[in-house]
């Protein structure tokens, strides 16, 4: 095997890696927002029972907390996909796959509206922020309507 052979497999292989790195952050990112909503909902499930400021304080400092660590790993994912998709484009040109998506990429670019720009990871921390501001507000209104 030459050395160029050497380096087109190594390079399928890292192009392999990198795709499938893609897809499970992607996965991780949508983890999070579903976890982030869950943890949401049994709060605001509870603040409709009632349960009083011992188990509610705690439990929007919770939510505030997840929201936040999932906005986190949401900003840090989106580099890193803009990272991945460079070096697969980069794999991609270099072994002379990308001339034959690149039509099709560019037909999709052009051809891509809402749709594109509600289902992504700025969506996704957007709604960790949305969790996180409404339970700070509902934590502020019972620490001060506790005191």
């Amino acid at each position: 095997m030459t050395q160029e052979d050497q380096i087109r497999k190594a390079m399928l292989k890292d192009l392999e890696l990198q795709w499938h790195d893609h897809f499970h952050m992607r996965d991780q990112t949508w983890k999070t927002l579903t976890n982030s909503a869950l943890l949401f909902l049994g709060v605001i499930g509870l603040e409709i029972k009632d349960v009083g400021n011992f188990v509610m304080i705690p439990a929007y400092i919770v939510v505030v907390l997840t929201a936040a660590f999932g906005w986190i790993v949401a900003t840090h994912h989106r580099i890193r996909q803009g990272q991945k998709f460079a070096f697969i484009k980069m794999y991609e040109d270099k072994l002379g796959l990308y001339e034959y998506k690149k039509e099709i990429i560019n037909k999709g670019n052009i051809a891509k509206g809402l749709v594109s720009k509600i289902f992504t990871a700025g969506f996704i921390r957007f709604v960790h922020l949305g969790f996180g501001f409404v339970a700070l507000i509902l934590l502020i209104r019972r620490i001060f309507t506790s005191a």
